[in-house]
């Protein structure tokens, strides 16, 4: 090991140990320790663990939020430079970069504040995500505290308001239809806008043919499924 790369280890376990006391100063009803499962399963109805997630929905959030979930530690620098030139080349933020642990660590954690303090924080909580959580564990609380829209959190939660079941019993077309509600709750979700649900439904369905989870005839007959939606 070199000299270089001994100071750089030196300087992170000094930066990560002057940083973890301030984790759990965030304005959050949650404290990232060994216990945070727990935590969250005590504060959200309808908690579903992970076994009782269907595999479809599984592969639906990772094609559409975070491709390369299983294989980056927290931090995808492909899509962040992607989400850079695509936002430069608009002129405007049009595509964002964050894996399922960075929103995870932001839904438990942060505040919508934007500033470099906010950001700093949301590093080392991801970097405590990964430290801590395996991938079936964070996917499990990914999905457990996500907005769903219609002052609904957590799939347990959504599924029974937008579908009358439990998660562990909802269809292809169903997953497909609640992986895409997270990227924008409020034009997407089932219940307000059903329209542009199933539109980005099949946006969904799309990217896990891309990905391999589905092949064509399937997508075909998730899309002409008729969905029963409902409070």
């Amino acid at each position: 090991m070199s000299k270089e790369t001994i100071i750089l280890l030196i300087v992170l376990i000094i930066a990560m140990n002057i940083i973890r006391p301030l984790l759990n100063t965030a304005n959050s009803k949650y404290t990232l320790n060994d216990n945070l499962i727990d935590q969250i399963a005590a504060n959200v109805p309808n908690y579903t663990k992970y076994e009782d997630i269907p595999q479809n929905l599984k592969n639906a959030v990772i094609a559409t939020e975070d491709r390369r979930f299983y294989k980056h530690s927290g931090f995808d620098m492909i899509s962040i430079g992607r989400a850079i030139y695509v936002n430069l080349k608009a002129g405007r933020v049009k595509q964002g970069g964050s894996t399922i642990t960075q929103q995870l660590a932001k839904n438990l954690f942060l505040s919508n504040e934007r500033s470099f303090k906010r950001k700093f924080k949301e590093v080392f909580f991801t970097i405590e995500l990964e430290r801590r959580y395996s991938k079936k564990q964070i996917l499990e609380m990914y999905l457990n505290v996500i907005y769903y829209g219609a002052n609904t959190y957590g799939i347990g939660n959504a599924s029974k308001k937008f579908f009358h079941k439990d998660a562990k019993d909802l269809s292809l077309a169903e997953c497909a239809m609640l992986a895409g509600v997270p990227q924008s709750p409020n034009n997407y979700c089932p219940l307000n806008h059903l329209d542009r649900a199933k539109k980005r439904q099949q946006v969904v369905l799309k990217s896990m043919e891309r990905s391999g989870y589905i092949k064509g005839n399937t997508v075909e007959e998730a899309q002409s499924q008729l969905l029963l939606i409902g409070e």
